[in-house]
């Protein structure tokens, strides 16, 4: 009970810190000494995970493939290819609201961390005319780059799901997809709200038109659509990837020095830097800590009710951990039991998991959400006004779920 009681004032006081406007980064480097100290690491431990964590080479690939989105971007609107393509793309949907909506949702594809970065250069593009806040950017873009990640089998969670509980694969995603579902048309409902798009059309709708206009769309992603093919099918790191089409564009375009110097300079960010060093430490910290396990053992020892503990468990771990797998592998194996021990395993496991990823969306250690904040400049509190309501619903929407096949 006591470390449970830990980790939720570490959680109390990550909320304080971003109400004042702390820099998430620095929140986090100071939330992961206190977890060490809480927890009683040593402190040549502690010294230990920060430093292991910042230049491991995942965190430092991390921030390589982050910083090259950024000047990935920064280069494709330098060539006019990210304004043709958006442009191509208004013409066959004749509303900027479907195109800020289908990029990040096409982005969502790819299972990367902090992937809402690759799509935010181009949400920004495309919503110009709708004139949105920062809030309601970082909203759309990050609500539409999760749609899949219940239901797809390209990520790794609904293979560490399927593994741990036993149940295919194709019966994860098929329980699931009332979420997916649910979650595009609270995405379309209220992140839309209020907004008109006022592009009149500006050729007859035909079938040459579309086809012209969607060649032109992909032609000039070329190199994004590359980079989605190289990490996806051939399994590339996406900052070779990015590598690789920055190179390709350079070429083909003949940038000269002086540009390229110019971007880079104008496209790094140290906040990002920071950020992920933030990230990656705290995580460090928490494994070494071992305050999951604690608090997962402590909440399996307190007689909690079942169907209480089956939704408390992952939340509490999605809000800490800010990522799916961590959440999975961490609560799935303690529920299996209770998830064995009823009829519907199956949706008991759906619930489960719905509540763990609302937690997820809404978690300060998601990187996708702190990383696409800081990108629009939104502000913590709108934007968690923002988000409230569509989690509620689509946790709403597995509950009822669940409910309607226990009676049935």
């Amino acid at each position: 009970m006591l470390d449970i009681l830990k980790i939720l004032a570490i959680l109390v006081a990550i909320v304080i810190l971003i109400r004042f406007k702390v820099a998430l980064s620095f929140t986090l480097l100071g939330s992961a000494l206190a977890l060490g100290f809480l927890f009683r690491l040593p402190i040549g431990r502690i010294g230990t995970g920060f430093f292991t964590a910042a230049v491991e080479g995942e965190t430092l690939m991390l921030i390589a493939a982050l910083l090259l989105i950024l000047f990935f971007s920064a280069v494709m609107k330098e060539t006019g290819n990210m304004a043709r393509a958006i442009s191509a793309l208004q013409a066959v949907f004749r509303d900027a609201r479907a195109t800020v909506a289908i990029i990040p949702a096409i982005i969502g594809i790819l299972p990367i961390m902090g992937g809402a970065m690759l799509s935010a250069p181009l949400v920004a593009e495309a919503s110009d005319e709708l004139r949105l806040s920062p809030e309601r950017r970082t909203f759309l873009n990050y609500w539409f780059r999760h749609l899949w990640e219940y239901i797809l089998p390209t990520y790794p969670v609904i293979i560490l799901i399927s593994t741990i509980v036993d149940i295919p694969v194709a019966k994860i995603s098929l329980v699931n997809l009332p979420l997916t579902l649910a979650s595009i048309v609270v995405g379309i409902l209220l992140g839309f709200r209020g907004i008109r798009s006022f592009a009149p059309p500006t050729a007859p709708r035909t079938s040459t038109h579309v086809a012209r206009n969607l060649w032109t769309f992909f032609a000039n992603l070329l190199p994004f659509f590359g980079v989605l093919l190289l990490t996806l099918y051939f399994k590339i790191h996406l900052a070779y990837s990015l590598a690789l089409a920055i190179f390709g564009i350079i070429l083909f375009y003949r940038l000269p020095v002086s540009l390229l110097r110019r971007l880079g300079k104008e496209s790094f960010s140290w906040e990002i830097v920071f950020l992920i060093w933030g990230i990656m430490i705290f995580k460090e910290i928490l494994e070494a800590s071992g305050a999951m396990h604690s608090v997962a053992k402590g909440f399996s020892g307190m007689g909690v009710p079942p169907p209480v503990l089956i939704i408390a468990l992952p939340f509490i771990l999605g809000i800490i951990t800010g990522y799916s797998n961590a959440l999975v592998g961490l609560s799935f194996p303690i529920l299996l039991p209770l998830f064995q021990a009823n009829g519907h395993k199956l949706f008991y496991v759906m619930l489960a998991y719905t509540s763990g990823f609302c937690a997820v969306l809404l978690s300060p250690m998601h990187a996708c959400l702190a990383m696409t904040r800081e990108y629009f400049q939104a502000d913590v509190a709108k934007l968690y006004r923002m988000l409230a309501l569509p989690v509620s619903l689509i946790f709403l929407t597995g509950a009822a779920v669940a409910l309607i096949s226990f009676w049935f």
